[in-house]
């Protein structure tokens, strides 16, 4: 940084009260320019990977719920042995080793990611929309439609689906939030949505950033100047945080808005 008279005052990172009003990472950029420009990413990625995730569930547990009756027990069990393995390990082992293959190809490396994210999530929330669908195929007005020789498909269309709608927007705005925590993790253990490149600090030092400047991976890319830099790590961190806030809001509205009903 230079004063007014080009005479050398300082070099970055610059914390938010020299370059205001978060100040800059290691090289100098713009933590704000840099939020910005990843919350598109950020946003976006999650969004797509839950709706992928819901519609893939939702045709699942239409089989799970309506067809599969002898074998319930065994795809209950198989799907809650993935519940001892936490997700990031999951995701970790999976896409670590592709991080050399894709380094220079973000948009593969993204596909990659998105798909891993879509597989690990798809089975439990299967498991969820599949037993609100068998809850209300025990109702009486249901089994009395049974009878009468009605489709599956029609009860599902005109009496469940009306039923369980308010749940599965809790359980999509739910599921977002899991997925941004997940982000985190993977941004401090190095996976980066869209992948990493390797940028030359100093002559002795160098490190890898995101490529698309994702919240998960300002966090990672930076985590090691927390003590020393704060300001560099909490940005993207209280975006995440007020991100998250909001989701909460909007799932405690639909929450209430479901018990006055």
């Amino acid at each position: 940084m230079l004063d007014d008279n080009g005479d050398f005052i300082g070099k970055p990172p610059y914390s938010p009260v020299e370059f205001p009003p978060f100040g800059t990472n290691v090289m100098g950029e713009s933590l704000v320019y840099n939020i910005l420009a990843g919350a598109k990413y950020t946003i976006i990625f999650v969004l797509i990977v839950c709706l992928f995730r819901f519609l893939i569930s939702s045709g699942l547990a239409l089989i799970y719920a309506f067809y599969i009756h002898k074998f319930r027990n065994l795809v209950q069990r198989v799907v809650e042995i993935t519940y001892i393995i936490p997700p990031v390990i999951i995701v970790f082992f999976l896409l670590a080793p592709m991080l050399w293959f894709f380094q220079e190809d973000s948009f593969r490396f993204m596909f990659l990611l998105v798909l891993v994210l879509i597989g690990i999530g798809t089975p439990p929330l299967t498991l969820l929309i599949g037993d609100e669908i068998k809850g209300e195929l025990h109702k009486d007005y249901i089994k009395i439609a049974k009878l009468q020789g009605v489709s599956n498909f029609y009860i599902f269309k005109k009496h469940i689906w009306r039923n369980i709608k308010p749940r599965i927007g809790i359980f999509f705005i739910q599921n977002n939030i899991q997925l941004l925590l997940l982000l985190i993790h993977l941004g401090v253990l190095g996976i980066f949505i869209g992948g990493s490149r390797k940028i030359d600090i100093t002559e002795e030092r160098s490190a890898f950033f995101s490529i698309t400047n994702e919240w998960g991976g300002l966090i990672g890319s930076s985590y090691q100047e927390f003590l020393h830099h704060p300001w560099i790590v909490m940005s993207p961190l209280f975006s995440f945080m007020i991100l998250i806030i909001l989701l909460k809001i909007v799932l405690a509205g639909i929450e209430e808005s479901t018990k006055l009903k």
